[in-house]
């Protein structure tokens, strides 16, 4: 007969195994749309219009050995990382506050969603004005896009809070600098990782789309000038180094996830 440490051993072991070929199931159905791609630009459409991944891939070897495209990737990982950050600290901060501050969060919280309304994509050029087309607009542009993301998860997350936890913490003794850590935090912890996987997607695409409107280097400017010769195979080029970037920075996100969230029971599957 088998024991409950047997049955959990073996579903250890199922879950493992499913983890291990998880990239082979996610690999086929990007290889069969490559191969419907390459065929279709071969025999069924103009490759100048939609691109050939075989001459994508030769391309983006080729870029790869030199420096141009290296130094525009640092850029705009700069631009990103520094916008992140930032967003993550006043949208964090800001979420936090409000969170625990019921009237403040009445007077202001009307103001955030109506900024939050307002496409980035319409304030883009007025930052880009006041601030110039150096590195500080796109950072700008890429913190307000993780703000909003950034402050909603924090601030739904404290109020989710049983505000009894946090009398018994205090009743056991427990100072604020422990009831944060013990108590807070891990509430509000897997919202606020949730959303900082989604905000550095839009902190890429804000960092993209200043150095669309105006730049003088970065990815952006990459695709923008590739664009402006009509040549698709280096337009993604650059779509791919952004993609590659977005996969290594939420790849760092979700190892910081598993570390930080061990205490919550496995998912179940």
């Amino acid at each position: 007969m088998a024991t409950a440490s047997d049955t959990d051993l073996a579903a250890h072991l199922k879950v493992a195994h499913r983890k291990t070929r998880w990239p082979f199931h996610v690999a086929i159905p990007a290889l069969v749309l490559l191969v419907l791609w390459e065929i279709g630009a071969r025999y069924l459409f103009d490759p100048q219009f939609i691109g050939q991944p075989l001459f994508i891939a030769i391309s983006l070897y080729r870029h790869a050995l030199s420096a141009p495209i290296w130094i525009d990737t640092w850029v705009t990982l700069q631009e990103t990382v520094l916008g992140f950050l930032i967003g993550l600290v006043t949208g964090g901060g800001a979420g936090y506050f409000l969170g625990f501050k019921q009237n403040w969060a009445a007077v202001f919280e009307p103001y955030i969603l109506a900024l939050n309304t307002v496409p980035k994509v319409a304030i883009a050029p007025l930052l880009i004005v006041t601030l110039g087309i150096g590195i500080t607009s796109k950072v700008a542009i890429a913190a307000s896009m993780v703000f909003f993301l950034v402050f909603y998860s924090v601030f739904v997350g404290i109020k989710m809070i049983d505000i009894d936890f946090i009398y018994q913490a205090k009743l056991m003794g427990a100072d604020g600098r422990t009831v944060i850590r013990h108590v807070i935090m891990p509430f509000i912890m897997p919202n606020l990782l949730a959303g900082m996987k989604t905000s550095i997607v839009y902190a890429m695409i804000g960092a993209i789309i200043g150095e669309l409107i105006a730049a003088r280097n970065g990815l952006g400017y990459f695709i923008l000038n590739a664009t402006g010769m009509f040549n698709m195979t280096d337009i993604w080029v650059g779509v791919v180094f952004i993609m590659a970037l977005v996969l290594a920075m939420s790849g760092l996100i979700t190892c910081a996830e598993r570390r930080l969230l061990r205490w919550l029971p496995p998912t179940k599957i």
